[in-house]
């Protein structure tokens, strides 16, 4: 009896507790700030010097060029600050959404996979360089480049994060109204750059339509 009242006197031993072991995440690829630095970076540069006194609402829609990938539609909905340097020449900040119709596989349609809808966001920085500026019609020139952010690899198997280069044409109608139109064709090509190992790459002929709203370069005339 005294034998079995000093065992339970005895002080139990706790066991340590110890946390479940979380599990282990991929780390960080060296370039996983490169997104939002460029992001960043571009939208600074316009505004480092000047103030932004054009504004313009741009409609894009497209098709990619069909290789064994597929063929991709895209479209984006755009939104362009921009600062006229001269009655012929802006430059603009441009920021949009954009939508694709993509294969869902690497391999295309080939294996029956289908298509998907994938969304992104995009940025970039434009020139835009108008010829005979005082017509009511006149003809431009234009080229931009910036990231592609998307919910999904564009395209299938590659990269979430793209750049998009662009250059295109077109007419502006009404260049001396209130509210001067925009038409023309734009070549864009997206790529990761090989921020990815693979970078197919996406090559789009789009027809663009777009409004200004606030026109700085009539004033300057």
């Amino acid at each position: 009896m005294r034998r079995e009242t000093a065992e339970r006197r005895r002080p139990r031993r706790l066991s340590r507790w110890r946390p479940a072991a979380r599990p282990e995440r991929d780390a960080p690829c060296s370039a996983g700030g490169t997104p939002a630095f460029l992001f960043i970076a571009l939208l600074a540069l316009p505004l480092s010097a000047q103030t932004l006194n054009e504004v313009r609402v741009v409609a894009v829609g497209g098709k990619s060029s069909t290789t064994w990938h597929g063929q991709a539609d895209v479209q984006a909905l755009q939104l362009e600050l921009g600062h006229a340097l001269s009655p012929r020449t802006t430059v603009a900040i441009v920021a949009g959404a954009v939508n694709l119709w993509q294969p869902r596989s690497w391999f295309g349609n080939q294996y029956g996979d289908g298509n998907e809808s994938v969304h992104g966001l995009a940025a970039s920085v434009l020139i835009r360089r108008a010829f005979f500026a005082h017509a009511n019609v006149h003809p431009y020139v234009e080229g931009g480049t910036g990231p592609l952010i998307a919910e999904k690899r564009v395209p299938a198997s590659t990269s979430r994060f793209n750049f998009i280069t662009e250059a295109g044409a077109g007419i502006v109608l009404n260049a001396n109204g209130r509210f001067p139109i925009l038409a023309g064709y734009r070549f864009m090509h997206i790529s990761n750059g090989g921020y990815s190992p693979r970078n197919p790459g996406l090559n789009v002929s789009a027809a663009t339509i777009g409004v200004q709203i606030r026109n700085a370069t009539r004033r300057q005339r």
